[in-house]
């Protein structure tokens, strides 16, 4: 008996954008769509559950999840500094 005689399929339904994201990413890593799942179910059985938390899965605080979701969206300007130049002749000051 074969390994791939012993293998079982899942199946999951994704929207077009989120499969092409999936494999661009998978593609640039080296690696195909179907072992990172594998990857991923493997570390969720050792864990007992998520490799990650789902609530927050880059273990960023929420003042750096806002942050970065300022810099997304253009809004980087919240800050103390209205420009570059501006922060950097502050730094000069010190």
């Amino acid at each position: 008996m074969t390994t791939a005689d012993t293998m079982e399929s899942i199946s999951v339904r994704l929207r077009p954008d989120e499969k092409a994201t999936f494999a661009e990413i998978c593609e640039s890593i080296g690696t195909a769509p179907s072992n990172v799942i594998r990857m991923f179910v493997s570390a969720f059985n050792k864990r007992g559950g998520f490799p990650f938390d789902p609530s927050n899965p880059y273990g960023f605080s929420a003042e750096t999840l806002a942050a970065m979701a300022d810099a997304s969206s253009g809004n980087n300007l919240s800050g103390p500094y209205k420009s570059v130049d501006e922060m950097l002749a502050a730094l000069d000051e010190d």
